[in-house]
């Protein structure tokens, strides 16, 4: 019993010696993943409630006090005529928002929604809605 007991003992001590010292200050990992959104980075999913195509835009970095780059998938061509190629995200000041192309023209401008996070109001043809992700 005692040598079992000697034994464990020495297994114990082993251990402790050849275990990793811990650090006492946490570590930032140096590794950055493509999965990490930016900080200023916000995702929509955009809907059309009329077909039922659905795609996602993301919202970026400021380009101006009321301007902000924006990034659609070609899917989102299925959404609304256009939607792909929206590049601005645009705060009117008045609540509403206007979607741009490269030239500056509008696709959509949307205001508050009803249950939704923004619906469209211009097109009026277009029932398109807005929600964040996250």
């Amino acid at each position: 019993m005692l040598r079992m007991f000697a034994v464990g003992a020495i297994i114990i001590a082993a251990a402790y010696v050849y275990l990793p010292v811990q650090e006492s200050g946490a570590k930032i990992d140096p590794v950055t993943s493509a999965s990490i959104g930016k900080p200023d980075d916000r995702e929509f999913t955009v809907s059309n409630m009329e077909n039922g195509a659905v795609c996602i835009v993301t919202r970026g970095k400021a380009l101006s006090a009321r301007s902000r780059e924006v990034q659609a998938g070609g899917d989102c061509e299925q959404v609304w005529p256009g939607l792909a190629r929206a590049r601005n995200w645009t705060d009117n000041g008045d609540g509403t928002v206007a979607l741009t192309n490269d030239g500056g023209e509008a696709i959509l401008t949307l205001g508050f929604g009803d249950g939704v996070e923004y619906e469209s109001l211009e097109p009026e043809n277009a029932v398109v809605a807005l929600n964040g992700i996250g």
